[in-house]
């Protein structure tokens, strides 16, 4: 088995690190800044498990390796950059990430051919200081990893991922070996033949969730209030038409209805942008609502309500 490499010292990251240590799968993690790095994870039933110290810089991987990037869109061209030297034998690389474009940035600067995973996880985890100082990772919620191979329409790569895990084995046994390693660390990891349509899927969540939440300084499970119907079903119904410009297949009332359901699961936590926002860090509003007004504006779609959340957002750090 290859080893996990983690780029980057957040949440998710970290959660992953710790499950690897805890199960025995062999990892190392390179934040960028060392001392906001968890040293520890703490799960729901209290039990801790310590991290690996980190590492300082990058080190050349092998094909059996796993390269990790659950980071924030906008930071994937700059850590791809740093890696590229390294890469030479072609591990896998896993974009781990919310909202889109992460995939477009890794095939011009890796290449179309790259063995490359597209995952999206609903595991909570929180980073937290302890009143020592330490940070560590807090476990807040049992979830599940989705993962697959994307369609990447380019002149060599013209063939659909395959369906099933058992054909990805047969047919690209590294990513297949990859994704063994991640469910092996932070279990469970599901296969998806269609994992753009996931990714699309989340998108449509984070969409609704994530700029009301900040804008409105509140908790999920307020996003299910009268006072945001209008809204929600407005972004909901440009999502839908944009997504199936692109080929996909949703429905706006099916996404609407998801969207409930994930605010309402998740009622007590507070969205990615709303914590950006509160610790006045850089947003992922362009890879989230942006992404799908510069996918509109591709298609001679008008999207209104998308195109005001990005300013709206974007204003917020004024």
């Amino acid at each position: 088995m290859g080893k996990l490499h983690i780029v980057g010292g957040g949440a998710i990251g970290s959660l992953i690190a710790a499950s690897a240590q805890k199960n025995g799968v062999p990892y190392d993690c390179y934040p960028r800044d060392r001392k906001s790095m968890p040293s520890w994870a703490q799960w729901q039933d209290g039990q801790t498990t310590m991290l690996k110290p980190a590492k300082f810089a990058p080190v050349a991987l092998a094909e059996t390796d796993v390269l990790i990037l659950p980071l924030k869109v906008y930071q994937l061209n700059s850590a791809l950059l740093q890696w590229l030297p390294y890469l030479t034998q072609q591990p896998t690389v896993v974009l781990l990430h919310n909202g889109m474009g992460g995939l477009e940035t890794a095939t011009e600067l890796l290449g179309y051919d790259y063995p490359l995973l597209l995952a999206t996880t609903s595991h909570g985890a929180l980073k937290v200081k302890a009143s020592t100082g330490d940070v560590y990772v807090q476990y807040t919620g049992v979830g599940a990893t989705q993962i697959g191979a994307p369609q990447i329409y380019a002149p060599s790569c013209d063939s659909p991922p395959p369906d099933t895990l058992s054909d990805l084995s047969q047919k690209k046994p590294q990513l297949a070996n990859a994704i063994a390693a991640l469910h092996d660390a932070l279990p469970p990891v599901q296969y998806q033949g269609n994992i753009l349509k996931a990714l699309w899927t989340k998108l449509s969540v984070n969409a609704v969730i994530n700029p009301l939440t900040a804008l409105h300084n509140i908790q999920n499970k307020y996003i299910a209030d009268a006072q945001f119907e209008q809204s929600r079903n407005a972004i909901c119904d440009e999502f839908t038409q944009v997504a199936n410009a692109y080929g996909l297949d949703f429905d706006a009332k099916s996404v609407h209805e998801n969207v409930l359901s994930v605010a309402k699961a998740t009622g007590e936590n507070f969205s990615s942008m709303h914590q950006d926002v509160a610790h006045g860090r850089q947003t992922e509003i362009d890879a989230i609502n942006g992404y799908i007004v510069d996918m509109a504006t591709k298609k001679g779609i008008p999207v209104p309500e998308n195109t005001l959340l990005v300013e709206r957002v974007k204003a917020l750090k004024l």
